[in-house]
């Protein structure tokens, strides 16, 4: 049987007041959400050093990384 859940995925500014990007991804768990988030991350021609990523299933955070964590 295949759990997966869909989470959507902020990079945002530190202050959380300015959306760099933006996605959504589906995993089976919340440890694959957040791999999958820091790949996706990775991915982007731009990371600004003050920017933090958010994950979030079901409109509620899972999990926030800061500066230097992704």
């Amino acid at each position: 049987m295949n759990n997966c859940m869909e989470y959507h995925v902020d990079l945002l500014k530190a202050d959380g007041g300015t959306i760099y990007g933006s996605t959504a991804l589906v995993a089976s768990s919340n440890l694959e959400a957040v791999e999958k988030a820091k790949h996706w991350a990775a991915s982007l021609a731009l990371i600004v050093g003050d920017a933090r990523l958010q994950i979030n299933l079901n409109g509620i955070g899972i999990r926030s990384l800061g500066p230097g964590e992704f």
